[in-house]
């Protein structure tokens, strides 16, 4: 039996999942299986996927039922204890299942692991750090810690099995399941976090995950912790933020009373100076600046409203 299951789902990625198989089996971890699960594609992916012959990779092919249903039909086919995700735009670093594994090993409390990671742009890479003095550490409620920019993804994030089937997975029917889930173990169990990093988000990425998201179905987690919220300051500080990204989505999208409810839900208290004077600019200052933001990341300047 496997120590580590790395769960893929994949959808249509035939540009990058050559690249992101070939970052899992140059892993200088060895103990794992690979569970890709092709959610309906219509290109070559799972073609390009056959043409590895290793024994560690298992395809199990569905319709199109979304990426959570995907997720779920991977975890559910996993022998491991640790089940690792990875999206297939993304890729690991070879030291990203040693050192998921470390974790295991350094916090047998935990109940789920997150590591360093990069975002690329174009040909530009830009390393994400947080103000953690340890090298690893144990984090509850992770979100407490996570002040905008994300502390992690879905790609290097890993959890134990028993608690995601405890927990009966990723929710269907929402387009940000991903988060919702991260929240909702957040709140029962602690993070081991290492600052190490071992994954590279791919911003460029054409039908990616985190771009295919509807904002109207994206905000539909907020339902899940309404009343949580009220008793939680960090958890409504972490919302907070996330109505801030999507009040900005929103007023660049020109829909503005979704804008307007989201502003009111917000505690002004928990943005920063920068959210602050953002979230009062009109949509076409804010288009000008999104435009000015995305050609500084592809030319290697990275800036953001989260960042000091």
């Amino acid at each position: 039996m496997p120590k580590i299951s790395v769960v893929i789902p994949v959808y249509n990625k035939e540009k990058y999942v050559k690249e992101t198989l070939q970052s899992v089996l140059n892993q200088d971890f060895n103990d794992f299986e690979v569970i890709i699960v092709d959610d309906g594609s219509t290109d070559r992916s799972i073609a390009i996927a056959k043409q590895f012959s290793s024994s560690k990779i298992k395809i199990i092919q569905q319709d199109n039922q979304g990426v959570a249903i995907a997720r779920n039909t991977g975890v559910a086919a996993a022998q491991a204890e640790i089940i690792a995700f990875l999206d297939a735009d993304d890729l690991w670093l070879p030291n990203h299942l040693s050192v998921i594994n470390q974790l295991s090993q350094l916090y047998p409390d935990a109940g789920f692991y997150a590591t360093g990671y990069k975002l690329k742009f174009n040909e530009h890479q830009y390393a994400v750090s947080f103000p953690f003095k340890d090298k690893n550490l144990l984090l509850q409620p992770y979100y407490r810690y996570d002040k905008g920019q994300a502390l992690f993804y879905i790609s290097n994030f890993a959890i134990k099995k028993s608690i995601f089937m405890a927990e009966k997975g990723f929710k269907p029917g929402i387009d940000a399941e991903d988060t919702e889930f991260f929240i909702r173990i957040g709140q029962k169990y602690p993070l081991a976090y290492s600052k190490i990093t071992t994954m590279i988000h791919l911003n460029e990425a054409e039908n990616s995950l985190f771009n295919q998201y509807r904002l109207e179905r994206k905000i539909a987690l907020l339902d899940f912790f309404e009343q949580a919220e009220q008793n939680d300051a960090d958890l409504k500080a972490y919302l907070d933020m996330h109505r801030f990204t999507w009040t900005m989505e929103a007023l660049i999208n020109d829909n503005e009373s979704l804008a307007k409810q989201l502003k009111q839900e917000i505690d002004t208290k928990n943005l920063n100076w920068k959210q602050k004077i953002l979230i009062k600019l009109p949509a076409f200052v804010l288009r000008q600046l999104k435009n000015v933001q995305r050609k500084l990341q592809y030319a290697g300047i990275f800036w953001s409203a989260f960042s000091k």
